[in-house]
C-alpha cells in the first residue's frame, strides 16, 4: 500500500476506534448510573391514556406532569421529563384494547450540555482520540520519521566515503522502496569503484610486466642483431643461428603479450565464453592425440584412462578449454624425463561432477611453490632459467576453468610427480 493511502487509512481507523470506544464507553456509564441513582428507571414504564384522560400509569405523576404529558402527546412532542430524569415516550394501541394508547418512557441522554453523560462522552472522545493519535504517531515514528533519519544518516556516510555497510530495507510503501533503489545505488557504486580499481591494478600489472619481463627478451634480441650488424657472427652458418635466436625471442615476446592481454580481460570478466554441451571423453582423447606426437618425439609417453565406460557431457568453451589442456601437457612435457617420462590423463565422475586428472612422473613440485601455483607471473625454481615461461599459465588456466564454473588444483610430492586435476559440473 502507498504511504498516502496507508497515511488516509490510519487517520480513519483512528476515528473509527474513537467513535466505538466513547460509545461503548457512555453505554457503560449509562448502565453504571441507572444500577446506582434510584431517580432513573432501571425497567420499562408506560401509561395507559383513554379519551386525554390516564387511567393507568407505572410511574407516579403529578397534576402537573400529567398534564404536561398529555400536552405533549396532543402536539406529538415524543419527549417528557419526570423527576429530573429525560425520556422518550412512545405511543402505541394497546393489543387487548385498541381504543386505549399505551405511552412508554424509555429514558433518554438528555441534551442538555452540561448533563453527566455529555461531559463524559466529549471528555471521553477526547481521551480516546489522543490516545489513537500518539499511537498512531509512535508507528509513524518507526515506519517514516525513523528510516527517513536512517537513510540521511547513510547517504551521508556513502558521501563520506562509507559504501561497504549495507541498507537495511524499512518503512512504508514508497519509503521501503526509496531505500532499495538507494541500496541499489550502492551496489551499483561499489561495483563502479571496484572495477575502476580493477582496471587501474591491470594496467599497473600490465606496465610493469612489460618493463619487466619484456626487457630480457628485447636485450637478448639486441644483443644478437649487434652480433651480426658488429661481426661478431663472422660466418653465414653463425648468421642464420644468431637470427634464429633473434626470431624465437621475437616469438616468446608475442606468446608474453598475448598472454597479458589475455590474463587481464579475464580478471576483468571482458572475455566472453561460448559454451556449449560436449562430451568429454571424446573431446579429451581428440586433443590428446594432437599432442601425442609432440610426445614420441622426445621419447615421452602419453596414456588416456577413461573409467566412466560412458559419454560424459559437459557444458565448456571448447577453444579456452583446448587452451587449458595445452597449457598443462606444455608443463608437463618439460617436467618429465625423456625415455621414461609419461604423463597419464585419467576421466572419472562423481554425483555431480566429471574429474579430469593430468599425472606425470616428473619431478614434482616443492611444498613451499603449492600455494602459490596459480598465482600470477609465479615460477618455480625449475623453469626460472627457461625462456618460454612467463608465469601466466596455470594463472590464465584457473581463471577460464573458473569462468566456466569448475574448479581446477594441484597435488604434488617433490621427486613423485604432480597431479593437476579438473572438476566441472556433468550434464543430469
Amino acid at each position: 500500500m502507498s504511504l498516502k493511502y496507508r497515511l488516509l487509512a490510519q487517520n480513519l481507523v483512528v476515528f473509527i476506534t474513537t467513535l466505538a470506544v466513547t460509545v461503548f464507553a457512555v453505554y457503560c456509564f449509562m448502565v453504571f448510573t441507572n444500577l446506582f441513582n434510584p431517580n432513573i428507571a432501571i425497567r420499562d414504564e408506560f401509561a395507559v391514556v383513554y379519551d386525554n384522560r390516564i387511567l393507568y400509569s407505572t410511574v407516579t405523576l403529578s397534576n402537573f406532569e400529567a398534564t404536561a404529558l398529555l400536552m405533549n402527546l396532543s402536539v406529538e412532542n415524543n419527549s417528557f421529563t419526570h423527576r429530573g430524569t429525560n425520556y422518550r415516550i412512545i405511543e402505541e394501541p394497546s393489543a387487548q384494547t385498541p381504543e386505549h394508547m399505551v405511552v412508554r418512557f424509555v429514558p433518554a441522554i438528555s441534551p442538555d450540555i452540561g448533563s453527566p453523560i455529555t461531559v463524559f462522552a466529549f471528555v471521553m472522545f477526547l481521551v480516546v482520540f489522543v490516545a489513537s493519535s500518539i499511537v498512531a504517531q509512535i508507528r509513524n515514528y518507526d515506519n517514516i520519521i525513523a528510516p527517513i533519519t536512517s537513510l540521511k544518516r547513510r547517504t551521508d556516510d556513502i558521501r563520506q566515503g562509507d559504501i561497504d555497510t549495507a541498507i537495511p530495507t524499512s518503512g512504508f510503501g514508497e519509503l521501503g522502496d526509496l531505500a532499495d533503489a538507494i541500496e541499489n545505488l550502492r551496489v551499483e557504486l561499489k561495483n563502479s569503484i571496484y572495477y575502476r580499481q580493477k582496471v587501474d591494478d591491470n594496467r599497473k600489472f600490465i606496465v610493469s610486466s612489460i618493463s619487466h619481463d619484456l626487457k630480457t627478451p628485447v636485450t637478448s634480441i639486441r644483443g644478437y642483431i649487434d652480433g651480426v650488424l658488429d661481426g661478431v657472427a663472422d660466418t653465414n652458418e653463425k648468421k642464420e643461428e644468431y637470427l634464429k635466436k633473434a626470431v624465437l625471442k621475437i616469438q616468446h615476446m608475442n606468446t608474453m603479450i598475448d598472454d597479458l592481454l589475455l590474463y587481464s580481460k579475464l580478471d576483468l570478466n571482458q572475455m566472453p565464453f561460448s559454451t556449449c554441451w560436449i562430451a568429454l571423453n571424446s573431446y579429451i582423447e581428440g586433443v590428446m592425440n594432437e599432442y601425442a606426437i609432440d610426445f614420441e618425439k622426445e621419447g615421452k609417453r602419453l596414456f588416456f584412462e577413461d573409467t566412466t565406460q560412458k559419454e560424459i557431457y559437459v557444458k565448456i568453451d571448447s577453444e579456452k578449454m583446448r587452451r587449458v589442456v595445452q597449457n598443462i601437457f606444455d608443463n608437463a612435457k618439460k617436467h618429465i624425463n625423456e625415455g621414461e617420462g609419461w604423463l597419464k590423463i585419467i576421466l572419472r565422475e562423481s554425483h555431480a561432477a566429471v574429474i579430469v586428472e593430468f599425472k606425470d612422473n616428473g619431478k614434482g613440485i616443492k611444498a613451499k611453490d603449492m600455494p602459490h601455483l596459480f598465482e600470477r607471473f609465479f615460477r618455480g625454481d625449475e623453469s626460472r632459467s627457461t625462456d618460454a615461461s612467463g608465469g601466466l599459465g596455470l594463472a590464465i588456466a584457473k581463471q577460464m576453468i573458473e569462468g566456466m564454473n569448475g574448479r581446477i588444483w594441484a597435488v604434488s610430492k617433490e621427486g613423485e610427480g604432480a597431479s593437476f586435476i579438473i572438476s566441472l559440473r556433468k550434464y543430469r
